[in-house]
């Protein structure tokens, strides 16, 4: 792993030699870096000869210690980073959602950019290009209806839906500081290290595979390693600018993916609908992300040429499981 250098003030006098062929190298500052995303994101970033710094609860090597829940990050002197990616955030579907836990959700998701944005606005972060990670939660549940970036978001009395459109206002307020801003819609993020594929995979050992209800709503997904492309790409391509979905063009319904995920084994697994009551029991409101259906078709992506590795269900998982 290359090491980051270390960052000079723009009082510090201007080095010279490999300190400065060192200096050259891009600049990025992570916020929600150890999580699932964030730890691809940084091996991508480094592996392309970026230097990488981590916003994080404690201070060490190559991270600044924050704490977005007062507002604070623990700099003196102003920094400046070529990209900030702010993937910060408490898990949605770790715990049951309680009244606490929905305000730690949101909290966590506003706090981290009006935190970004005020040491922006201070001069105390200076960065060419920010961008925001959202969900495609925005949407709600549209059965078999396509939905991409221009789809209407409904003014409706919907916890998730409200969530996410706190969630994108906060980012776009970096905008207005005349910075490019991307916002990703992010689908179901497809890796062996976390997320939904990881505990689906949970039963394979014991023959059996589960899938929610009847299986016909429909998950919007992407492999992991085209989330970070597009990411990477982001970053670089000063054409990228405001909100784009992040999901292959090939959503699936539930029980294809389950299907999909068996047919990677020697040995099908045995194929179980989970009844949605058993779910209430355990996962109460938290229960609706499993539920929800939602068509989502990457529009800008495509219409840019982005070019997806692993374009369909199939392609993807042999990729993750038979690695």
């Amino acid at each position: 792993m290359q090491k980051s250098i270390k960052f000079y003030s723009r009082s510090t006098a201007f080095p010279s030699g490999k300190l400065y062929e060192r200096m050259k190298r891009k600049q990025l500052l992570i916020a929600g870096g150890s999580g699932l995303i964030g730890t691809a994101l940084q091996e991508a970033a480094l592996g392309a000869g970026w230097d990488v710094m981590l916003l994080s609860r404690k201070a060490g090597k190559e991270r600044i210690a924050w704490d977005p829940l007062n507002g604070s990050i623990d700099i003196k002197e102003p920094m400046e980073f070529d990209a900030i990616v702010n993937l910060a955030g408490a898990s949605i579907a770790s715990t049951r959602w309680t009244n606490k836990r929905k305000k730690e959700i949101i909290d966590s998701r506003i706090n981290s950019s009006q935190t970004l944005q005020a040491y922006l606005t201070k001069g105390l972060l200076a960065t060419k290009v920010y961008v925001g990670a959202s969900g495609i939660g925005i949407y709600g549940d549209r059965g078999s209806d396509r939905v991409d970036e221009d789809t209407l978001i409904p003014a409706v009395d919907d916890w998730m839906i409200n969530t996410v459109v706190a969630w994108e206002a906060s980012h776009k307020r970096i905008k207005t500081l005349g910075i490019r801003t991307v916002i990703l819609r992010i689908g179901i993020v497809l890796s062996t290290k976390g997320g939904a594929l990881r505990e689906i995979l949970r039963t394979a050992p014991f023959g059996i595979l589960g899938y929610f209800g009847n299986g016909h709503q429909i998950w919007p997904w992407i492999h992991v390693d085209d989330l970070i492309s597009i990411i990477m790409q982001a970053l670089d391509d000063p054409q990228m600018r405001e909100t784009y979905l992040v999901a292959t063009p090939h959503p699936v319904s539930v029980k294809e993916f389950t299907k999909a995920v068996s047919k990677q084994f020697s040995f099908p697994r045995l194929l179980i609908p989970v009844p949605g009551l058993f779910l209430s029991i355990l996962l109460g409101e938290m229960k609706s992300i499993l539920f929800q259906s939602c068509n989502a078709f990457p529009s800008r992506l495509i219409k840019e040429g982005f070019q997806f590795r692993f374009p369909t269900i199939e392609e993807a998982l042999k990729d993750l499981i038979r690695k």
